[in-house]
Order: C-alpha cells, then sequence, then structure tokens
C-alpha cells in the first residue's frame, strides 16, 4: 500500500487524538519508542521480536514498565483501526506490581538530553558493541576456553574481563538511551544552553577557556566538548556574558566569569 503512514505520522496522528491531558505523556514514551526503531519506517513493519528486544533495553536501563502502556494503548487502537495486521498489543507487557513499586519509591529519574546527533551515536556506538565488539570477545574466550586449564588461563581472564567493561558500557548507553530526551541546539546566543560555545575566563588564574556545551554520544575533551549534565556545564547553563559562576569539582571550587557566548 502506498498510503500506508510511517510510524512518526501514526504517532502524531494518534496523539491529536487523545485527552489534552493525556497527551504530553503518551507523546514522550511514543516518540522515545520510535527513535528507537525509526520514525520513517513503516508501521507494518513492526514485528513481535522488536517489541521484545525494546522492552528487554527498558528493563536492563532499570525503566519503569509502566512507560510502555501508552505504546499497547497505541498499537491496540493502530490494530482496531486497522493500520497493521496483527495483535501486537498482547506482546507488550506491562507489570502492574512494578509499576505500583515505582510509584511509592519517589519521583522518576531525571531524563538526559542529546541532541538526535547524540542520540543518533549513541545507538551506532551501541550496535557496533553489541554486533562486533562483543562477539569477538566471547569468540576470543572460546578460543582461549580451549586450553582447558582457566586457573591458570591468562588470556581467558583478560578476555572476560574485557567482555564485563564492554556489557557494563552497554548497559550505561542503553540506559542513557532510556532517559533520552531530544532538544535542538540552542539557535540564540543570548544564553548559555546545548550547543553553544562558551569563552570563559578563570577569576583565580585569569585565563579564557573555551568550551562547546553537548549531550552524551557528542563528548570529546579533547576538543572543549564537555557534557552540559556536567558540574560545569550544568553551572554554566542558561548564564549570560558577564555572569559569574561557581562549579564545584574533584580538584576544588572555582569561579568563572563568561565572556562570550558563540553559535557552535
Amino acid at each position: 500500500m502506498t498510503d500506508e503512514p510511517s510510524l512518526g505520522e501514526a504517532i502524531t496522528a494518534y496523539v491529536t487524538r487523545l485527552p489534552a491531558a493525556e497527551r504530553d505523556a503518551a507523546a514522550r514514551e511514543l516518540n522515545r519508542f520510535a527513535r528507537w526503531f525509526g520514525f520513517d519506517r513503516s508501521l507494518r513493519q513492526i514485528q513481535p521480536a522488536d517489541l521484545e528486544r525494546y522492552q528487554e533495553q527498558i528493563g536492563q536501563a532499570g525503566g519503569d514498565s509502566r512507560k510502555l502502556e501508552p505504546l499497547r494503548q497505541f498499537l491496540s487502537d493502530a490494530r482496531a483501526k486497522r493500520l497493521i495486521d496483527a495483535s501486537l498489543a498482547v506482546h507488550v507487557r506491562v507489570r502492574r506490581k512494578a509499576a505500583k513499586a515505582a510509584a511509592q519509591s519517589g519521583p522518576e529519574a531525571p531524563t538526559i538530553k542529546m541532541t538526535e546527533a547524540g542520540y543518533a551515536n549513541l545507538k551506532a556506538e551501541l550496535e557496533r558493541l553489541e554486533r562486533e565488539v562483543r562477539p569477538q570477545i566471547q569468540t576470543d574466550m572460546q578460543r582461549a576456553a580451549a586450553d582447558k586449564d582457566l586457573r591458570e588461563n591468562a588470556p581467558y581472564h583478560a578476555a572476560k574481563e574485557k567482555l564485563a567493561e564492554v556489557q557494563s558500557k552497554m548497559n550505561a548507553i542503553k540506559a542513557s538511551l532510556s532517559a533520552a530526551t531530544i532538544v535542538k541546539e540552542a539557535e540564540s546566543t543570548h544564553r548559555v544552553g546545548m550547543g553553544t560555545t562558551v569563552v570563559v575566563r578563570d577569576i583565580a588564574e585569569n585565563e579564557e577557556l573555551c568550551y562547546t556545551l553537548v549531550g552524551p554520544g557528542e563528548i570529546d575533551p579533547r576538543r572543549g566538548r564537555i557534557s552540559i549534565q556536567s558540574p560545569l556545564g550544568r553551572a554554566l547553563a542558561d548564564h549570560a556574558v558577564g555572569d559569574l559562576v561557581e562549579v564545584e569539582t574533584p580538584s576544588g571550587r572555582h569561579h568563572y566569569r563568561i565572556e562570550r557566548i558563540e553559535a557552535s
């Protein structure tokens, strides 16, 4: 069918039909799934296995299964309107007990701001680790294990340690992707924000320093690209030229004056 809606188009149409009080929450969670699966892909391309992988990512990141409820409702609605052929909603599992416990545990974890480019970079890195790096390490472990005596097998234990490090990194990326909120780079240079380059003067050293505030997936300290959610990034954000900011770091307290703000 040439008139089949994309996932993004179907989400937009669905959200606009919801009561106003429900739209923001539903749009946030459905767009999270769409970023993972692909806004431009056909709604009919969604398979039960895709939903399983998405839920696995949410679970590994420690996400609340209540966040899956808007996705379940959306898929149920899509089935009712014959936008999809299969009953995909049954493959979305919302654990009510876990949801209740999470509700009693306190407020939701904070979201992580990142740009579309940063999100794409993180997703690409996760895929590289999953498809290339982890399988290679597992192969190395199997080869080393052929030696039988694992107690004195240094290559095996080195590969095992490396596998744990890679898995830890993958889990951290999955957590970041799950908590991501996509934001646009700041277009104004009146205040420091995502994507702006800011020149500050270290008051104690009388030295100018230059930083660009970015989100996960775009950090490069060697080029002065620091996380907007780092201690310095948080301190500088939303300030204007001439403002004095104080930053608490492991090396002590630092004071800076904002000299210039430029578009990156």
